[in-house]
């Protein structure tokens, strides 16, 4: 049988009371409109009775406040932003919000139409990681919109709105000085073909590093959509062939690091013996493979405090009285036995 819908108006006519009594109470708005207690009571050990659950959409078209926090990133099923979602989810449980979660697939279009949708659904802010490609004057509108924006993993320097980031530039500087400490000078650097501004600093640190100690750049740029395929594995080799003197290979994602590895091994090369390697952002696997992998790894916890704490402050603040919130966080070097072995 099917459960009976009950509505306010319902709830009303069998009370024997006002339409807008009800939704006072429902609202928790009866005692500044001094309903009494007794009607009060009446009307919530009703609803407890029934079993009313007023219909979320509706409530959040009526009051604009749905207590509800987008989070989109370009995949919720990558370990690094799921495990920032639940703690993201945690925290905001026990201040009354709920979090909507969405892959952008790094679809520009895709992440405009979610965004328009959730709009309409009166969401009160939105956690993004920008898709490459991303209109910045879409998102300069949005950031001035009534529910808040904050950008996470990486910014557009042209857009000026709040975001919680790491320092790119430093975290991939700590894993290339370790290289040069262990005495290596022929370090490569696998990266990903992309604008966006992770990317670029990581890549930028690279750079710095060659022209500051007179080394010869050896970067391998994978195109993005093509990164997890079968023509990543043959363009990784062809360049471990070409760069037989190779000593150490920065890794710019840990996703092209699990891919690297995997090349490493058929091309039979040793680790750390022949060749020291560094993951920017730690994975579990690179705890448990043999041998284990250093690694450049993102503080989480402090990433998702600083991302709910910051879009808290911003939904309760009055929007011609906020101001954005630019974080940028430390990554810290985890060494491991990829690059154990010290060049005399």
């Amino acid at each position: 049988m099917q459960k009976k819908k009950h509505s306010i108006k319902a709830i009303a006519k069998e009370l024997n009371i006002s339409v807008t009594t009800v939704s006072f109470v429902l609202n928790g708005k009866a005692q500044e409109n001094r309903i009494s207690q007794k009607l009060i009571d009446k009307v919530q050990a009703y609803v407890k009775k029934i079993g009313y659950q007023p219909s979320q959409l509706a409530k959040s078209l009526r009051t604009g406040k749905s207590n509800i926090i987008v989070f989109m990133v370009e995949d919720i099923s990558n370990p690094f932003f799921a495990t920032i979602a639940k703690m993201i989810e945690d925290r905001a449980f026990k201040d009354g919000y709920k979090i909507i979660y969405s892959s952008t697939n790094n679809d520009p279009v895709k992440t405009m139409g979610l965004i328009s949708m959730f709009r309409d659904l009166q969401v009160d802010g939105y956690i993004l990681t920008p898709p490459v490609g991303m209109d910045a004057g879409f998102l300069t509108e949005l950031s001035k919109d009534r529910n808040p924006l904050i950008l996470f993993d990486r910014y557009l320097p042209e857009v000026d709105c709040s975001y919680v980031v790491i320092d790119n530039f430093q975290g991939a500087k700590q894993g290339l000085d370790l290289f040069l400490e262990n005495g290596l000078k022929n370090i490569g650097f696998v990266t990903i073909d992309s604008d966006q501004s992770q990317m670029h600093n990581r890549r930028e640190a690279y750079i710095q590093m060659c022209k500051q100690h007179g080394l010869e750049e050896r970067i391998l740029e994978i195109p993005y959509d093509t990164y997890s395929s079968q023509e990543t594995e043959a363009v990784m080799k062809a360049y471990f062939e070409t760069n037989q003197g190779l000593e150490a290979v920065f890794y710019a994602t840990n996703y092209l690091a699990m891919k690297g590895m995997q090349v490493v091994k058929q091309l039979k090369i040793k680790i750390p013996d022949d060749l020291q390697v560094i993951a920017f952002d730690d994975n579990e696997f690179f705890k448990f493979n043999t041998p284990s992998v250093s690694s450049i790894e993102q503080p989480k916890e402090e990433i998702a405090q600083s991302l709910i704490q910051s879009m808290l402050k911003m939904i309760n603040t009055e929007q011609d009285k906020r101001e954005p919130s630019k974080i940028i966080l430390q990554a810290s070097l985890k060494g491991r036995e990829s690059t154990n072995k010290t060049v005399k």
